[in-house]
C-alpha cells in the first residue's frame, strides 16, 4: 500500500491532473443537496458533506438512460449501441457504504444467463475514490451488516481517502490505484504520525455508531413468517411514495420504454428506475395486480433486502447507509422494523417455554 499526504489545497491539482484522462465526477451543492455530478470546475466540491442525498450509483445507473436507438426503414430495423461506454471516468469522494453497494449492482448486473452489458462496461471503466467518514450520521447502521461495515472500510475503492483536517492521507487499495497515485508524483510521504491519526479517527467514527442489530438469522426468521401481522403494522403510515427506494444504493427495479418519433422513422429504447413501492409496478396487462395492497408492497422491500437477496447472493441486500431513515416523510425507521422482526423469534420462543 502506497501512502501519501494531499494538501487541501492541492485537490485543485488533484482536479486538473486527473480531469485530463477521466469524466471527474464528485460531491456538490445543488438546490441545496449534495449530490454526485460530474466536476468541470474544482470549486464546485463540497468534501465537507456527509453523504449525498441521492447515491452515486446514479453515475453508472442513471435515473434514466439510452439503451439503444433505432431507424425504421420499411419492415428493416437498424439498431444503433450506445457510444460512450468506453469513456473512463473516476468518483471522487464515494462514502464506503456506497463504494460497497457498487459490488451488490454487480450481482444483480450480472446473476442468471444474461448480463447487463451496459452498467457492467460503464462499472469497467469508473475507479472509485473513497473518503472515509469522520462524523458519521446518527442514522448510519453500516457496521452491523454483514459485508464488514465500517465508516473507513477500504476494500471496494482504488484509492482511500482519511480527512486529517488540513490535509487527506491517500492511500491505494487496488492495483490500478497505486498506478494513479504514483503519476502524482508532486503528492508527499505520509509519516507515522499521519497513519496514527488516521486509526485514531476510524476507530472514533466507528465509535460514533450507536445503532448496533443482530441480522446474523434475519433471512431465517423472514421465510416462515410471510403472513405476519407485523406487515400491516409496518405499512399502516406508509404512503407508498418511493422515497426510500430511489434514494436507496443497491434498489436496481426499473421499467423499459420505447421512445418513438414516428415522423422521422427512428426511436429509442430507455431504461428508468422503478420501484416495488407503487401500486403499478406489479400490475399485469389483465388489471390484475398480485400486490394490490400498501402491506404486500411493504413487505416485498423488507424480504427483497433481507431474505431474498441473500438466498440469490448469499449477502444482505442493504449497506447501512441511513438514507431511507433519514429522508422518510413519515419517519417508517428501518431500524425499528429489523427490531421487530427479531422480536418475532424471540417471542415465539418464549411462547414455547410457556407452552411446556
Amino acid at each position: 500500500m502506497t501512502n501519501k499526504i494531499l494538501k487541501k489545497e492541492e485537490v485543485e491539482k488533484l482536479f486538473v491532473d486527473l480531469s485530463r484522462y477521466y469524466n471527474f465526477f464528485g460531491p456538490a451543492k445543488e438546490k441545496g443537496n449534495v449530490v454526485f455530478k460530474k466536476i468541470n470546475d474544482p470549486k464546485e466540491l463540497d468534501l465537507e458533506f456527509l453523504n449525498s442525498k441521492v447515491p452515486p450509483k446514479e453515475i453508472i445507473f442513471p435515473k434514466m438512460e439510452t439503451l439503444f436507438t433505432y431507424k425504421i426503414n420499411g419492415k428493416e430495423i437498424e439498431i444503433e449501441p450506445v457510444k460512450d461506454l468506453d469513456e473512463k471516468n473516476i468518483i471522487f469522494g464515494i462514502r464506503p457504504c456506497d463504494a460497497y453497494s457498487f459490488n451488490l449492482l454487480e450481482n444483480f448486473f450480472t446473476y442468471g444467463k444474461f448480463q447487463d452489458d451496459i452498467f457492467l462496461k460503464k462499472r469497467k471503466n469508473t475507479l472509485l475514490i473513497g473518503m472515509g467518514c469522520n462524523a458519521p450520521r446518527q442514522t448510519c447502521f453500516c457496521t452491523s451488516l454483514d459485508y464488514g461495515g465500517h465508516p473507513h472500510r477500504m476494500d471496494d475503492v482504488d484509492i482511500f481517502l482519511t480527512d486529517l483536517g488540513d490535509r487527506y492521507l491517500v492511500r491505494s487499495v487496488s492495483d490500478i490505484g497505486k498506478a494513479i497515485i504514483n503519476k502524482l508524483a508532486w503528492l508527499a510521504d505520509a509519516n507515522k504520525k499521519d497513519l496514527i491519526q488516521a486509526e485514531e479517527l476510524s476507530e472514533k467514527a466507528e465509535s460514533l455508531i450507536s445503532t448496533k442489530l443482530k441480522l446474523d438469522d434475519i433471512a431465517d426468521i423472514l421465510e416462515p413468517n410471510f403472513e405476519h401481522p407485523l406487515w400491516t403494522e409496518i405499512s399502516e403510515n406508509c404512503l407508498g411514495c418511493g422515497t426510500c427506494a430511489f434514494l436507496c444504493p443497491t434498489c436496481t427495479c426499473f421499467d423499459v420504454v420505447d421512445e418513438d418519433d414516428h415522423y422521422n422513422h427512428r426511436g429509442k429504447r430507455i431504461r428508468l428506475w422503478d420501484t416495488c413501492q407503487f401500486c403499478i409496478y406489479t400490475q399485469h396487462t389483465s388489471g390484475h395486480n398480485p400486490r394490490d395492497s400498501i402491506i404486500e408492497r411493504c413487505r416485498n422491500r423488507i424480504m427483497h433486502k433481507f431474505s431474498y437477496y441473500p438466498k440469490n447472493y448469499g449477502m444482505l441486500g442493504c449497506v447501512g447507509c441511513g438514507r431511507c431513515i433519514q429522508l422518510c416523510p413519515v419517519n417508517n425507521d428501518l431500524r425499528d422494523i429489523i427490531k421487530k422482526i427479531i422480536l418475532i423469534r424471540k417471542e415465539k420462543e418464549e411462547a414455547k417455554v410457556i407452552a411446556t
